[in-house]
């Protein structure tokens, strides 16, 4: 979970300075993100609100370019503004997650491209529930099933219009001028339906605002918004609540919004929401699952020069590279795999010999290694070293031979 302060001293209560140009963990040397422990999509939900001003947007959208610059190559992203309605934006034909590396194409600059570079209109909503409501259907239509994110970043609370969004047919009017959206390539507008999971389904009724201009917050809308909120967290989406400024609820956001309140921040100094969203994604890619499968996870054989899986789930436990004894190919020494898991059991066969170890993750990567003399010729995965033992014990080579090693807490 994530460390819940103001961050006007250090980034997330670790004591790391708040700059621009502050060097975190697991970074390539062009800045990004090295690595990451699981498949990770994120929704960045804007609040796009007049509350937010120029001075204070331009922070926002430095920020949030600053965010973009530092994703993994493997990380999605999406993008929700909300004023007096939401907008998602579409970076191709309902396309909502965008690969920050797809191919030889760097996705970044397009990422950039998409936060708007003018300050809000003058708009009286803030209409929190849709922004949740968009952003969520955005990783459940289009999401990888690994980690699901929403970062919320918003100075106020929910205020907003009672009507219908997302089918494009009736979403609230810009109470400013009477239109509909107005920022080029978002939708929904008049005519664009959002539907990112493709079943004609997805529009929202809110019926705790109120009927016309109101700028006044009530009730209604505080438990409205936190019912998408619990229900996108019900689905398995996390929720990330950044508070800008110091005349944020952060209680409401904490407690009501955010899906525990370890996953508030609150940024008094607007000018550090940039440090603060590169140290949550930081945070987020560095988190590691309990391992609690009860079976096999994965299991590599080393054939023809590589490790291949043999039985198990890739997306679990998946092969990254091998090193070979100095001077000999095709004589593995050591195994490194890929996993969201923070610690796992592998049973390494070399040469007739089997050995439990524990491996504990670094950096989203664990490391099996040779049983001296021998190379290893295939690594099997499990949760728990009982389940690690008991797949030894039944390997028919090995029954009664003793030769088995107890884990000796190789890591990575």
């Amino acid at each position: 979970m994530l460390q819940s302060t103001a961050l006007t001293t250090g980034v997330l209560g670790l004591g790391l300075p708040l700059s621009s140009t502050a060097v975190l963990a697991d970074e390539h040397t062009d800045g990004r993100i090295d690595t990451c422990n699981a498949t990770l999509d994120i929704v960045l939900a804007l609040d796009y609100s007049g509350s937010i001003g120029s001075a204070l947007w331009g922070d926002i959208e430095s920020g949030a370019e600053s965010f973009v610059d530092v994703l993994n190559d493997d990380n999605r992203l999406g993008l929700v503004t909300f004023g007096d309605t939401g907008k998602a934006y579409d970076f191709g034909t309902g396309e909502y997650l965008l690969l920050a590396q797809d191919g030889a194409t760097d996705n970044r600059p397009a990422m950039k491209a998409a936060i708007p570079g003018t300050a809000p209109p003058n708009e009286n909503g803030t209409h929190m529930a849709a922004a949740l409501d968009l952003a969520d259907d955005i990783l459940d239509g289009q999401g990888r099933d690994g980690k699901e994110v929403i970062v919320l970043l918003t100075d106020g609370e929910p205020n907003y219009q009672n009507g219908v969004v997302g089918d494009g047919s009736n979403p609230p009017e810009d109470e400013a001028d009477g239109t509909v959206g107005g920022v080029t390539g978002y939708v929904p507008t008049a005519t664009t339906a959002f539907d990112p999971e493709g079943d004609g389904a997805n529009s929202y009724t809110y019926t705790g605002g109120s009927a016309g201009t109101d700028a006044v917050i009530t009730d209604d809308e505080r438990d409205e918004t936190e019912a998408v909120a619990t229900a996108a967290k019900a689905d398995g989406t996390r929720i990330i609540a950044v508070g800008i400024g110091s005349g944020v609820d952060d209680d409401y956001l904490r407690n009501r919004i955010a899906s525990a309140p370890e996953d508030y921040v609150q940024v008094d100094d607007s000018a550090q929401i940039g440090s603060a969203l590169r140290e949550l994604l930081t945070e987020i890619c560095d988190e590691c699952t309990d391992c609690e499968d009860d079976g096999l996870l994965a299991k590599y054989e080393f054939e023809d020069g590589e490790f291949v899986l043999e039985t198990g789930d890739a997306s679990l436990v998946s092969f990254v590279d091998d090193t070979d004894k100095d001077g000999e190919e095709n004589e593995p020494m050591t195994a490194t795999f890929g996993t969201e898991y923070c610690t796992v059991y592998a049973v390494v066969k070399a040469g007739r010999g089997l050995e439990v170890q524990e491996l504990v993750a670094e950096d989203g990567q664990v490391t099996a290694e040779y049983i001296a003399p021998h190379a290893i010729s295939f690594v099997a995965f499990f949760c728990t070293e009982d389940a690690a033992e008991a797949f030894a014990e039944s390997f028919p080579s090995n029954r009664g031979n003793g030769g088995r090693g107890r884990g000796r807490g190789r890591t990575r």
